[in-house]
């Protein structure tokens, strides 16, 4: 049985977990901010990405995702994340609840509020965390009215 951790070891695997933390939380609100290129440099050079599509890299998430969502109103949250830190490797599950509503008059019949989790793993590369698989697994999904928000008030 291994013994205690050092504190500089514990320090460092809690640096870490938080570090990885930011970076699911930064996933999320690239998706709801539509910030595609900031949400493709998430991801390492060959990820593993099934979110009910598979996709081959960042970029083409990021691509997809854009054209499927475009600018509707969305909701992404990650929460209680389970991050294990193995060395420069990590693994992590997250709960998520997501919100899509598009325009009326979309292609999209209806949106969706759906329930799951991710499954990911994370390599760190110069110092810096990255996405390097991920799976999401929904269980539920429930249609929701497309909606267009309200025009923002001006500023003052």
């Amino acid at each position: 049985m291994p013994g205690p951790e050092s504190p500089s070891a514990t320090t460092r695997r809690l640096t870490d977990i938080q570090d990885i933390q930011q970076l699911k939380a930064r996933y999320f609100r690239y998706i709801d901010t539509k910030q595609w290129s900031k949400l493709a440099a998430l991801f390492t050079e060959r990820p593993t990405i099934d979110v009910g599509a598979k996709y081959h890299s960042g970029t083409e998430l990021a691509e997809r995702t854009a054209a499927l969502i475009g600018d509707a109103p969305t909701v992404h949250q990650g929460f209680l994340p389970e991050i294990t830190v193995n060395g420069d490797q990590a693994s992590g599950i997250w709960a998520m609840e997501d919100h899509v509503s598009f325009p009326p008059g979309s292609p999209q019949e209806s949106g969706f509020h759906g329930y799951g989790q991710y499954r990911d793993t994370y390599q760190k590369i110069h110092g810096r965390w990255y996405i390097s698989s991920t799976e999401l697994s929904r269980f539920r999904v429930d249609p929701v009215p497309n909606w267009t928000p309200p025009a923002a008030a001006p500023k003052k």
